[in-house]
Order: structure tokens, then sequence, then C-alpha cells
């Protein structure tokens, strides 16, 4: 279960300590709760094979270049007929950022992808700009995984980033830093901690993946524990 958790050892009462910390949860199922139905392979409930994806080509000049939350490159807008927003693995961004900018001409084989708010986008499958061609492949991953560097920061809150979902996901300190936490966490802290809070920051900076490019440099950090006027919370 995710959980913010104030830290046992700042909970206390006037005639005897707390011996369980107090917890903000989301919600979820109970342990021994119902199960769902258990299906027969080949039944009703059973899985059905996927559908080949049919792929479509546009062509079209780059309006501007896109990035996610984090500000990692993901997409371009296109002004094609009907004007699009193409989207496409974050690892390709290197690439993409190399070989196209406002203005450039291109063709992009793809498909059209609905989000989960309804938002509709064409994912990137192949692209053509002048003599350069990129077909999207799954980025090698390294022998050696970097260890993320924990990082300790403190600042006051200067906002909450909000997803594309419209949840909250994310404080942003005065400096730009951007410190993620799970939205139910967000949530509850715009209460706990609302703009103008000083808050400490325990956690890890997250560092780019393979060929992932920032449009916006920020400084990124995931948060482990949150500290505000003292109390200290656990992130899950």
């Amino acid at each position: 279960m995710s959980a913010l958790a104030v830290s046992s050892t700042q909970a206390q009462t006037a005639n005897q300590r707390n011996s369980e910390p107090i917890q903000l949860a989301s919600a979820g199922p109970r342990p021994g709760g119902p199960r769902p139905p258990h299906h027969q392979p080949g039944g009703p409930g059973a899985p059905q094979p996927q559908a080949i994806t049919s792929l479509t080509t546009l062509t079209g000049t780059v309006n501007q270049l896109t990035a996610n939350d984090d500000g990692i490159l993901n997409g371009f807008t296109l002004n094609a007929s009907p004007a699009t927003t193409v989207r496409f693995a974050t690892h390709l961004g290197q690439q993409v950022n190399a070989t196209l900018k406002p203005g450039s001409q291109v063709t992009v084989m793809g498909y059209q992808k609905t989000g989960p708010t309804g938002e509709t986008t064409f994912q990137l499958v192949k692209m053509t700009a002048g003599k350069t061609q990129l077909v999207d492949t799954a980025p090698v991953k390294p022998q050696t995984p970097a260890t993320p560097a924990q990082q300790t920061i403190t600042g006051k809150i200067a906002d909450y980033q909000l997803g594309r979902d419209g949840q909250a996901n994310a404080l942003i300190l005065a400096d730009q830093t951007i410190v993620k936490v799970p939205p139910h966490v967000a949530g509850q802290l715009t209460t706990l901690a609302p703009k103008g809070s000083t808050i400490t920051v325990d956690g890890y900076a997250q560092s780019l993946g393979e060929g992932q490019v920032q449009l916006q440099k920020h400084n990124i950090v995931r948060a482990s524990v949150l500290t505000v006027a003292g109390q200290s919370y656990l992130v899950r």
C-alpha cells in the first residue's frame, strides 16, 4: 500500500510515545479481500490475440519540439493536414534533436494513439528528414546500471507541477529543482506544505537515460523522505 508515513521518531504524545507512525494512505484493496473470478483457458474471459497495428504516413513541417513533465524531449508538433502532435520514445531524443529544428521538412510513419486523458497523438515508428532516416528500436541496456546519486536539499516550494491528467506529481522549488513524488503524496502535500513552505528533501538525482536529452535544464530529484516544519514523512 502506498503511504506517506510520519517518521516514528517525530510523533509522541504528552503521556506516551506513539508506537506506530501516522499514515496518510492512498486507497487500495485490503489483504484477504475478494479475488477476481478465475477464467478457464479459452473460455469467455481468456485474453484475445492483439490485432496487428496498421501504420500510416504523415508529411509536414516541424513547428516546435516538445518535452514531457521532466523536460525530456519526447515529441514535436507537425504542420500537416491536419496539424498533429508526434510523440516518440525518449531514448530517440538525441537523434531527433540533432536532426530536426523548427521549419524542418519531415515524413513520419506511425500510428494514432489515445492517451489516458483522451489526448490523441501520432506515435513515431520511422522518420525521414532529408538524407537522415531514423527507426524506433529498443535502447541498449548498460551492462552495469549507474548508481543514482543521493541528495539532500532544502528550499521553498514555488509551485506544484501538474501532470497531463491534471494531478499534482511534483514540487517545484524556488531554484527550479523538480522534486518528483507519487500523485497521492503530492495531493496530501498541497495541504501539509502549501506554496511558500520550506521543505527538506532526501532523495536521489534522476539521471538521463540512454539517448535522452532535456529541452529545459532542471535538477530532478525523486524523493524518499520529506521534512516540513520539523516533521519527516516517508514517501512510498
